[in-house]
């Protein structure tokens, strides 16, 4: 079938995956940087919308950075002890800052809720 002859073109193993992934980390967690670099510069920290994109960039800052620590697992040996404990302190790291992103992300969208569909300026919660 189609499927099957694309996937099997495609040969990556664990370590390109890991090593993409950690790239692709790497520059997520420059771009975040940046952002809340020029946030902090520009002051717009000062008004609520500003302050919950900030929040945004920096949960995605810290999801970003744990992902980049996976890296460390490309030639790690398995039979370890120490691998046992990092890698339960990266997953429940990484499950942390997958709930405080998604804590962020909903409360943006319930303040862009209540500013767009019910007309409520949430100003007086500042």
């Amino acid at each position: 079938s189609f499927q099957s002859s694309i996937y099997s073109k495609m040969s990556v193993n664990s370590n390109q995956l890991s090593t993409i992934n950690a790239v692709t980390n790497g520059f997520s967690v420059l771009m975040c940087l940046l952002a809340a670099i020029l946030v902090l510069c520009l002051k717009l920290y000062k008004t609520l919308v500003y302050r919950l994109a900030l929040y945004q960039v920096l949960s995605g800052l810290a999801f970003a950075s744990v992902s980049t620590m996976e890296v460390t697992f490309i030639t790690y040996d398995v039979s370890s002890r120490l691998y046992g404990n990092i890698c339960i302190a990266i997953g429940w790291l990484l499950l942390y800052t997958v709930w405080v992103k998604l804590l962020f992300t909903m409360w943006v969208t319930f303040h862009l809720f209540c500013f767009a569909v019910l007309h409520k300026n949430l100003k007086k919660l500042e």
